[in-house]
Formats: structure tokens, C-alpha cells, sequence
């Protein structure tokens, strides 16, 4: 929500010891497909992807593919596994929210309030649950006052008792 212009930016991710759970390796890797789709299309990404380094170590220290600035990051993938050169919308993110949602067999009622603004309120609540200070989710979040931070602390959310909470994300 912070990345109005979907650019994203590798210095506000978190880095962790797996290079598996990594998410600056997944934005540097992303980033290089996107390279790859700018620069020439889709043959370019399936050169890049035949030529690709297995995928054993960190590579989010690597060198930054060059990016087009004006070029969204976050895009859909077509049916027919192509690229797409427009942005993601916030309706494809609903609709992939709720698809998964189904699939994990969420009940039907549940699966109908969420959204890309679930995740949003879900980061915040169970930072909270966790023990983060407000200061430290608001530097991730961007909320610019623990006033509005506030609002996205539900303990009303419905997965509150489910499972997934448990897990420490």
C-alpha cells in the first residue's frame, strides 16, 4: 500500500537466514525476470530462466538488474505464461486472496471479507500479538501515526483461534 506506483524497493525487506524465505532474494529474483521481459520479451525471460544459477544460496546481495524506471514491478502472469507489461490491480490481488482462501477450505462466509486489505490487518494484528512496538510496524507499514496504525489492529479478525496464527508470521 506504501508502493502506490508498484516499484517496490529491495532495502525495505526483511532478510532471513534461509535463502528459501528470503524475501529480498524473491524481489532480486522477480526483478530479473522483469529485466529480462523489458529488455527483450519473452524469449529474454526463457533465456533467462534456462541460464539461471540453481537456486542454493542467497543471491539478495547480488548486483540489481537494470529496471525500466517507469516499468511496473508487481504483474500479472497470462494464462498462456506470459508477462504481462501493465501493473497488477488491486482486483487481481482480491480475487488471488480469496481463490487461495477457498483452496485451504475456508468457510465460505469468511472467504467472502477477505482482500488484499486482510493481509494489511493481519500483518499489523499479529505483529502486535507478537510484540513489536508500534514504532517498528509503522516503519514497515509506512502509517505515518499509531492513531491509524489502530485501526488495522482487529482482534476481531475471523482467524483469531486459527491455526495459522500460531505459526510466528
Amino acid at each position: 500500500k506504501t508502493d502506490q506506483e508498484g516499484r517496490g524497493s529491495i532495502r525495505a525487506l526483511p532478510f532471513t537466514h534461509s535463502h528459501a524465505s528470503c524475501p529480498p532474494c524473491a524481489w532480486l529474483r522477480w526483478a530479473q525476470v522483469v529485466a529480462a521481459f523489458d529488455a527483450g520479451g519473452r524469449p529474454a525471460v526463457i533465456r533467462l530462466l534456462r541460464t539461471a544459477e540453481p537456486f542454493e544460496a542467497h543471491v539478495c546481495r547480488g548486483s540489481r538488474p537494470r529496471m525500466v524506471p517507469s516499468s511496473p514491478w508487481l504483474r500479472a502472469i497470462r494464462k498462456n505464461g506470459n508477462l504481462s507489461d501493465t501493473a497488477l490491480s488491486g482486483a487481481a490481488v482480491h480475487k488471488a486472496i480469496r481463490r487461495r482462501a477457498e483452496q485451504a477450505g475456508y468457510d465460505p462466509e469468511i472467504v467472502k471479507q477477505l482482500g488484499g486489505h486482510s493481509l494489511r490487518a493481519g500483518f499489523v494484528t499479529q505483529a502486535f500479538r507478537n510484540g513489536a512496538s508500534a514504532h517498528a510496524i509503522m516503519r514497515q507499514t509506512g502509517h505515518s501515526t499509531p492513531a491509524m496504525l489502530e485501526t488495522y489492529a482487529r482482534e476481531h479478525a475471523p482467524l483469531i483461534g486459527n491455526a495459522v496464527t500460531n505459526l510466528g508470521l
